[in-house]
């Protein structure tokens, strides 16, 4: 997440990125399930304490309102950290509780802008994907530094899928095409699924082990020459709405690398996943406390 090495965005990125957010569905967001087991997390963390810290990194509406939901709001100063305000500001109108107390700060992952031991909590929902593997170690060992002796780290991580070499485009459009008019999904759920099996794809179609809907474009716009209109309107739907992911990579591993990173900088308290939503198996929500370096 080094600012260095990020580019100048483009100027309609946040509204796009608005756009895909709200039509999108988990696993791109935490769903219902995840929801009540961050909530459970959180209140076995800090639903106790007196007066505490709370980083959110990133700005996850769902995690922002998770504070308020619970009351806990009046004994908790709330940070957002993100590398860029208007970031934040895409995501406001989705945040279900706005909280005018949040004290929202720029900055680097890699380089946060806080004391040491500072934190009694850091959230983040899939946060480990968008650092690179190299930096990963550094992104961990930042969030050890800034969390308290007893401070814990909470957040849905994916890892890599070996059953998504299978799937392809073609397979992903008939499956939930044919759920969609059996009435099993919504056209919006239809429309992420099909994303989110060529995104978990695209992680076998480079040798970098980035995952990347760019490795996937041409085949995207083959299929919008499909006979069936159904399909095209999905392929459509995902080329107008989510087209700034196709500019964007992000970094997998396997869950084994994974957990051996997390225990380097952490003490795995309790690991579960969600039942609510497809994919969910490669999600779990890690609850982790800080390992003394």
């Amino acid at each position: 997440m080094s600012s260095k090495k990020f580019k100048k965005p483009d100027p309609n990125i946040w509204k796009q990125i608005t756009v895909a957010w709200g039509k999108a569905c988990s696993p791109s967001r935490p769903s219902l399930g995840d929801i009540k087991i961050y909530g459970k997390f959180i209140l076995q963390s800090i639903g106790k304490k007196k007066n505490c810290r709370v980083l959110i990194l990133g700005a996850t509406p769902e995690l922002r309102s998770l504070i308020l939901k619970y009351g806990l709001s009046k004994k908790i100063d709330i940070f957002l950290l993100d590398l860029n305000l208007e970031m934040i500001r895409a995501m406001d109108e989705f945040v279900e509780i706005p909280n005018s107390k949040e004290k929202r700060v720029i900055g680097d992952w890699l380089s946060m802008p806080f004391k040491n031991e500072y934190f009694d909590l850091v959230l983040g929902d899939e946060v480990l994907i968008n650092v690179s593997l190299a930096n990963r170690n550094k992104f961990l060992m930042e969030i050890n530094r800034v969390l308290k002796s007893s401070g814990a780290f909470i957040t849905r991580a994916s890892h890599e899928n070996p059953l998504a070499k299978k799937f392809t485009l073609e397979k992903a459009l008939n499956k939930y095409s044919n759920y969609y008019l059996q009435n099993k999904l919504k056209f919006n759920q239809a429309v992420n699924y099909v994303l989110e099996e060529i995104f978990q794809n695209s992680y076998f179609k480079n040798p970098k082990g980035l995952l990347s809907l760019k490795f996937l474009e041409k085949d995207c716009y083959k299929a919008l020459k499909s006979p069936n209109p159904l399909k095209r309107l999905i392929i459509k739907t995902i080329l107008d709405d989510y087209s700034s992911l196709f500019k964007q990579s992000w970094s997998w591993e396997s869950r084994p690398q994974q957990l051996k990173k997390f225990k380097e900088y952490f003490q795995i308290k309790e690991i579960e996943t969600a039942r609510d939503y497809l994919y969910s198996y490669i999600l779990p929500i890690y609850y982790l406390i800080k390992k003394l370096q």
